[in-house]
C-alpha cells in the first residue's frame, strides 16, 4: 500500500487526545488515544500525553515513516496559531502556552494548529458537507458552541482569530451568566448543559412529564435524556427542543446579514437532536432574516463524524504544506 503524502491530525479534548494518519481523501488510516490528566500542568500534559500519542500514530502504522509530511492540531481555545501559543483555553486553563514549539522539536516534523471548531471547518470544506461550497458556517453544539466562518473559500479568522466565536453572540440581555462572563450569549442558552439547565427547570413546572420516570435524581437529566424524552413525545422536552430552535435562529439571523453563507453546517453531540429544534429555527430565521431570499440558506447536518477533530486538523496540516 503506498501512501506519498500523509499528515497527523490531532484532536485535542477535554480528557482525551487523539492523533490519525489522515491521507488526502481525508481517511483515517491509523487512530491513537490516551487519557489526559487534567490535574497536571500543560508542559507535563505536552510531554506526557500529547507527544507520546503522535509518535504512536507515527510509528505504529504501516507506512513509511518519510510519508508522514506535518501534524495539524484542533486546540480549544484562543490562539496565535503562528507562534503556536495558546493564550487561554477553558478545558484545560490553559494561558500563555507555547504548545507547537515542543512538539516540532521532540518529532522533528513541522507542527500547525488553530481552534479545533476552525479547523474542523476546514475538514468539512475538504471532506464534509462544506466540499464544493464557498460560503458556508460551521457551527459545533456540545459543551459549548463553536463556529468556523468559510467565504469565497477562505477560512476566515479576523484580527485575533476570534471569527467564528458564534457562541458568545448575545441573543437574551437579560439571560443566564455565560462561562465568558458576559450574560444571555446564545452558548448560555443552547449548549448541551443550558440545554439541560433549562430542561431541568421546565420539569420543576411539569410534575407529568414523562422525565421524572426516566431518570432517578432531577440531577441526571442532560441533552441526552431530553431527547430521549422527545423521542416519546414529551411536551416539556419537546418545548425545550422548540426554545432552543428560536434562539438559534435569533443567532443565525445575525450572522446571515453578516456574512450571508449559503448553508449551515451543524456538529457536534446536540446536533443529533436536530429533528426538534430544526423547525423553530428556521422559522426563527424566516421571521429574523429579512435582507435575503427566503429559503436561501440551507441547514445540513455535519459530514464529518467521530473522527471530525483529527481530519481537521489533518485539512490545516495539508493547507500549510501546499497539498490541498
Amino acid at each position: 500500500m503506498s501512501e506519498k503524502n500523509l499528515v497527523i491530525g490531532v484532536d485535542l479534548g477535554g480528557s482525551h487526545v487523539y492523533a490519525g494518519v489522515v491521507n488526502m481523501k481525508g481517511e483515517v488510516l491509523v487512530k491513537k488515544e490516551t487519557d489526559i490528566d487534567l490535574s497536571h500542568n500543560a508542559d507535563t500534559i505536552i510531554k506526557e500525553s500529547i507527544i507520546p500519542v503522535i509518535k504512536a500514530a507515527i510509528e505504529d502504522n504501516p507506512f513509511l515513516k518519510e510519508n508522514i509530511k506535518a501534524i495539524g492540531m484542533g486546540i480549544p481555545g484562543n490562539l496565535d496559531s503562528a507562534r503556536g501559543i495558546c493564550f487561554f483555553s477553558p478545558n484545560f486553563k490553559w494561558r500563555d502556552v507555547y504548545v507547537t514549539p515542543p512538539i516540532q522539536e521532540a518529532l522533528g516534523l513541522p507542527v500547525f494548529m488553530l481552534n479545533d471548531v476552525r479547523s474542523a471547518a476546514l475538514g468539512e470544506k475538504h471532506f464534509g458537507a462544506g466540499k464544493g461550497i464557498n460560503n458556508f458556517v460551521c457551527c459545533a453544539i456540545g459543551t459549548g458552541i463553536g463556529g468556523g466562518i468559510v467565504c469565497n473559500g477562505n477560512l476566515i479568522l479576523g484580527e485575533k482569530e476570534a471569527a467564528g466565536e458564534i457562541g458568545h453572540i448575545t441573543v437574551d440581555p437579560n439571560g443566564h451568566l455565560c462561562g465568558c462572563g458576559n450574560y444571555g450569549c446564545i452558548e448560555a442558552i443552547a449548549s448541551g448543559p443550558n440545554i439541560a439547565r433549562r430542561g431541568r427547570e421546565a420539569m420543576e413546572a411539569d410534575k407529568e412529564s414523562i422525565l421524572w420516570k426516566m431518570v432517578n435524581d432531577i440531577s441526571e437529566v442532560d441533552a441526552f435524556v431530553l431527547f430521549k424524552a422527545a423521542k416519546e413525545g414529551d411536551k416539556t422536552a419537546l418545548k425545550v427542543w422548540e426554545e432552543t430552535g428560536r434562539y438559534l435562529g435569533i443567532c443565525f439571523a445575525g450572522i446571515i446579514h453578516t456574512v450571508n453563507p449559503q448553508r449551515f453546517i451543524m456538529g457536534g453531540r446536540v446536533a443529533n437532536a436536530m429533528e426538534f429544534f430544526l423547525p423553530a429555527l428556521k422559522e426563527e430565521i424566516k421571521k429574523r432574516a429579512r435582507m435575503v431570499p427566503p429559503d436561501s440558506v440551507e441547514i445540513v447536518h455535519a459530514g464529518l463524524l467521530e473522527n471530525a477533530g483529527m481530519i481537521g486538523a489533518a485539512a490545516l496540516a495539508y493547507e500549510k504544506i501546499g497539498v490541498l
